[in-house]
This record gives structure tokens, C-alpha cells and sequence, in this order.
């Protein structure tokens, strides 16, 4: 089992759960992230979100998967500035989000919608 070789005994702690988690999910080549929480999110929201590669086989046709996608939302007229006004950990967060097979994009306005929207069709087949 993952982790088994860093740790050498049953978890005991809801951190040591939380490691062995994030070694499995690095195991799966997943991106993904724990959350940090500062009031002004979902409540409820889990530890860890994930975002695992899965390549579609014939036997997952007809099935409903998830897809993850993010959106950074910047205010109208920020695209002329370097990565349209992102940060840098905002353009590694979508480099590594797109990278294992997820959508994301830095919208700010319907122009961006519209082309998310594009993305999933052209992805699922429905241009």
C-alpha cells in the first residue's frame, strides 16, 4: 500500500491520514491540493480535491465521469497584462490542472464562457 514504507505504523491522527491520502493521490499521478479555508468558501468542502488522469475505455461509454475545471476570475480589461493578470501560482494551478486532463481557464466575461463551453463540447463531442 502506499505510504506503508514511510510509515511504519497505523495512522493514528487525522494528519497522518492526511499524508498517506496526498501519497496515494502523487502515486496516482493526480493533481491535487488540500484546502485551505478562510471563511469565504464552500462550507463542507473536503481536505483534499483531486483531479485523477483516467483514459475513457470502451466499458466507461454511456457513463456519466467528472470533469474538473477551474475558472480565475479577473475584472474586464486584464488581458493585455501578462498571463491576462494572473499570478504566478495561478498559472501553475492551471498548468497543472490541464496538464492531467482538466479545463480551466481566466475569464472575464461571457467571451471566455463561450469558449469553456466550446472546450467541453469539442471534448465530449458535441461541435
Amino acid at each position: 500500500m502506499v505510504g506503508e514504507d514511510r510509515m511504519k505504523h497505523e495512522p493514528t491522527t487525522e494528519g497522518h491520514v492526511k499524508d498517506l491520502v496526498r501519497q496515494w493521490c502523487d502515486a496516482q499521478g493526480a493533481f491535487h491540493f488540500a484546502v485551505v479555508q478562510n471563511g469565504m468558501g464552500v462550507h463542507g468542502i473536503h481536505d483534499r480535491l483531486i483531479a485523477l488522469p483516467i483514459t475513457v475505455t470502451p466499458a466507461m461509454v454511456g457513463k456519466k465521469i467528472a470533469l474538473f475545471a477551474s475558472v480565475e476570475s479577473k475584472r474586464p480589461g486584464r488581458r493585455g497584462e501578462k498571463d491576462r493578470g494572473m499570478s504566478k501560482a495561478q498559472v501553475e494551478f492551471w498548468e497543472d490542472l490541464t496538464g492531467v486532463g482538466g479545463l480551466s481557464i481566466c475569464c472575464d466575461g461571457y467571451e471566455d464562457l463561450q469558449r469553456l463551453e466550446g472546450q467541453i463540447a469539442e471534448l465530449i463531442g458535441t461541435t
